[in-house]
Formats: structure tokens, C-alpha cells, sequence
């Protein structure tokens, strides 16, 4: 059917989605105004040297966003990095590479509920913390429960307004420094190296930690089965958001730094990007620069939602899954309607309960994870299973994206790996169970 892409039981997800959509739906992902997710405690790990390792994290999220973009050519299907793994490596890996970018999808909208409220409670204090997160998490659900066409446009205002705000934040920071704030100069290394505290162990720290405001780019290939012309856009869209949001979360550390040099003396670290907007621009500024910051818990919200539930639907499909409740679409919205609303209810407990270093750095290791296992696979399929020599694009550069990714996935923290070593441990168990000890495999997994 024409627009229309096969499924279960003869449903299907609508092809609405251009190039220019897509690229968006990235950006919105990763937010413009992503550093204000992480910056205080980020800036603080790498010694006041984030700037640098933005630069570091785009890198190696740029042969990463190649490999995503030829795995989709090959296979144009919803599920993203479970099932570039499941076809291009083992399907039993492809399990656990979902299983990792299950966790990382989960906790996206997650973080965006639990920001958002915090700048918007330390904004209007006399709103309860709790509220915002249920307000946001109302409207995030709500837009994404009627369709990815209705959020696509939804996005493409909202990060409109975003990019005007993140502008008038950096340009305010450029002000600032011209009347002699902080560092006083527009043109410093200070936010790309500082001899007294470099440290090249926390600068590879902080970029693991920065990855976390690159995991939209993925999320771009959980839509292959929504677009017009996955084939074309899906890559072409990956890397163009990396790249795109790269810049961007570049110029923001670095004018940020400069304004604010003793990344010490922040009231609070979650909020730290607010009382940078106050002492360059005054209170107007940081009212509205807390507007952009919720404006980012919607679009993140919607496209961590969104992608968490076409992951989800993918796999249910498969029949790794229940495929009664996960491979569910609405009848006439076309979206996995009951995904969505589990979501939902997973990012309001878990905005309520958790705390945001813990929860960014469990989002690192699902993508990270997910992310090496996607640079194998462009390895397994095209080089070794379909003889295509590309020494560069078919070998040299998912090697290296699966090189930087695997080493800052080791240094993310002893407590993270543990908790997170936990989550595959039950993911085993499930899988095990769910199989009768793989006596009885899912049709996806007989075909390997």
C-alpha cells in the first residue's frame, strides 16, 4: 500500500517523514540546548575543559552516525539498533544490543521530565517539582499518542523557538564577555585545555558523559519504517544532526566557560546553565533560557518517547517481545499506542525518585553498548558477509567508532557498569525464560 509500510495483522506505519523531518527529529532529540542537561556536573569532571571533550564525543559519534546510516540502507526496518545487529551480526546479540538501547530509551525521556522540572520548579518555586513532571509528561504523551506526523510538525516549531533562545543565550554570553564579564575575552583555549587541571582521564570521562546529549542522531533510524526514502535520508539525516548538534553544543560550553571561569562556585549543578544565562544576561534571560530548557523537555520527550516505543514495537514484532502488547498499533492512529503510555509511566516514577548523574550515565551505557555493537555490524554484514572491500567506509571507520565507543564505555563508572551489567543479567534471564532455555526461539532468532 502506497505511504504505507507492512506489519502484523495487516496494520502498517504511515511513510510521512522527508529528509528535513528527520534531521529535526534528531536535533530534537538531542535538544539545542542539550549542555544545560549535564553542564555543571560535567564541566566539573573534566576540569572546566567541556568544550573539548564536546569536540572528542562529536567525533566518535560521527563514524558511529556513518555506521547507523549504512545499516539502514541495508535494512530500512523499525527496531534501529537491535535489528542492524540481529540481520548484520547474531540475533542473539541483536537481543541485548536492544536490550541496552531499551534501558537508553527508557531513561531519554526520563532525564528530559526530571530537567525540565528542575529549571522550570527553580523558575516558579512555588509549583511543586512533581507537577512539572506530570505536565510535561501529559504533553509529551498526549501529541506522540496521535501520530508521528502530528510530533514531526510539533518539533519543527518547537525547535524553532528553542534555536532563538540557545542564539540570544550565546550572543548575551558574547555581551558579557565584551563588558569584561568573567574571562573578559571572547578568544580563550581555557574551555579546551587548562594545564593546571587537565587530567586525560577525566577528559575521557567527561566525553563519555557528553555522549549522552549525541544519543538523538540514533534515534533518526528507529523511524526507517516512517520515512519517505529510507534508504537516502536515514544516513544522510544521522550524520547531519551529529554534525549540526555538534556545533552547537560546542559554541554553548565555550562562551559558557568563559563566562562563568570558577565551575566550582555553581548554587547547583543541575541548574548550572541557568545562573550563567542570569549573570549574562539578567534574570529575563534565565526566565527565558529556563522557557528553552522545557521547550527541550518536549521535543527530547517526544522523540525519546517515540523512538523508545518503535524499538519496543520492533521487537515485539520479532517475538522477543510479547507481541500482543508490544507490536500493538492503534487502529487508527497507526502509533504502539501501549508502548507510548508505558513510557509515560516509567519517566514519571522514574523522574520522581532518581538523580540526574545516575541516570545520564546509565544513558551512556546503553548507547555506548548499542552503539559498538551497530559499528560490528556494518563490519560483519558488508565486509565479511557481503564482500564489499570499502576498506574505509566497510572496515577502517566502524572499527574506529567501535574503538572510541568502547573505550569510553570502560570508563564510565564502576557503579554504572555494575548497574548496568545488572540490567543485562536480567535481560539473560528474560531471554532464557521467555525461551524455555532457548529451547523454543522467537521466529527472529531461528533465522540465525
Amino acid at each position: 500500500m502506497s505511504g504505507q509500510t507492512e506489519s502484523q495483522g495487516g496494520q502498517a506505519l504511515k511513510r510521512v517523514l522527508t529528509r528535513r523531518d528527520l534531521i529535526l527529529y534528531g536535533i530534537a532529540f538531542m535538544t539545542p540546548i542539550a549542555p544545560a542537561y549535564i553542564y555543571g556536573y560535567a564541566t566539573d569532571v573534566t576540569g572546566g575543559t567541556l568544550a573539548m571533550a564536546y569536540v572528542i564525543a562529536m567525533v566518535a559519534m560521527l563514524f558511529t552516525a556513518l555506521s547507523y546510516g549504512k545499516m539502514a540502507n541495508a535494512f530500512p526496518v523499525a527496531g534501529s539498533t537491535y535489528a542492524y545487529t540481529a540481520k548484520g551480526i547474531n540475533p542473539y546479540l541483536g537481543f541485548f544490543a536492544g536490550w541496552a538501547m531499551f534501558l537508553d530509551y527508557v531513561l531519554v525521556p526520563l532525564i528530559v521530565f526530571m530537567v525540565g522540572a528542575s529549571y522550570a520548579h527553580s523558575t516558579l518555586p512555588e509549583v511543586p517539582y512533581a507537577a512539572w513532571v506530570l505536565l510535561i509528561a501529559l504533553v509529551t504523551t498526549v501529541v506522540n499518542y496521535f501520530g508521528v506526523d502530528i510530533a514531526a510538525k510539533t518539533n519543527l516549531i518547537l525547535v524553532g523557538i528553542m534555536s532563538v533562545i540557545v542564539l540570544l543565550f550565546v550572543g548575551a554570553c558574547v555581551l558579557a564577555l565584551d563588558a569584561g564579564v568573567g574571562a573578559g575575552t571572547l578568544v580563550s583555549a581555557a574551555p579546551f585545555y587548562q594545564e593546571a587541571t587537565f587530567s586525560a582521564s577525566a577528559l575521557v570521562a567527561g566525553a563519555a558523559i557528553a555522549c549522552f546529549s549525541f544519543l538523538g542522531f540514533d534515534s533518526i533510524t528507529t523511524m526507517a519504517e516512517e520515512a519517505v526514502n529510507p534508504k537516502r535520508d536515514i544516513g544522510l539525516a544521522a550524520v547531519a544532526a551529529c554534525l549540526i548538534g555538534g556545533v552547537i553544543f560546542i559554541v554553548q560550553a565555550y562562551v559558557a566557560q568563559l563566562v562563568w571561569p570558577d565551575y566550582t562556585t555553581f548554587a547547583s549543578a543541575d541548574t548550572a546553565l541557568f545562573e550563567v544565562a542570569q549573570l549574562a544576561g539578567g534574570r529575563g534571560l534565565a526566565v527565558l533560557y529556563t522557557v528553552a530548557v522545557i521547550i527541550s523537555t518536549m521535543t527530547a520527550g517526544l522523540a525519546g518517547q517515540s523512538s523508545a516505543a518503535r524499538l519496543l514495537y520492533g521487537m515485539g514484532r520479532d517475538g522477543l517481545l510479547p507481541a500482543k502488547f508490544f507490536a500493538y498499533l492503534h487502529p487508527k492512529h497507526r502509533t504502539p499506542t501501549y508502548n507510548i503510555l508505558m513510557m509515560c509511566i516509567i519517566g514519571i516514577v522514574g523522574a520522581v525518585f532518581l538523580d540526574i548523574p545516575v541516570v545520564t550515565e546509565l544513558l551512556n551505557f546503553g548507547g555506548l553498548f548499542g552503539f559498538m555493537c551497530v559499528n560490528l555490524a556494518v563490519v560483519s554484514w558488508y565486509w565479511r558477509r557481503q564482500q564489499q572491500r570499502r576498506v574505509m567506509s566497510c572496515l577502517v571507520f566502524p572499527l574506529i567508532g567501535f574503538g572510541v565507543c568502547a573505550y569510553l564505555w570502560a570508563h564510565l563508572s564502576d557503579e554504572c557498569l555494575l548497574v548496568g551489567g545488572a540490567w543485562f543479567v536480567i535481560g539473560l534471564i528474560y531471554l532464557l525464560v521467555s525461551t524455555k532455555g532457548l529451547k523454543e526461539k522467537p521466529p527472529v532468532l531461528r533465522e540465525g
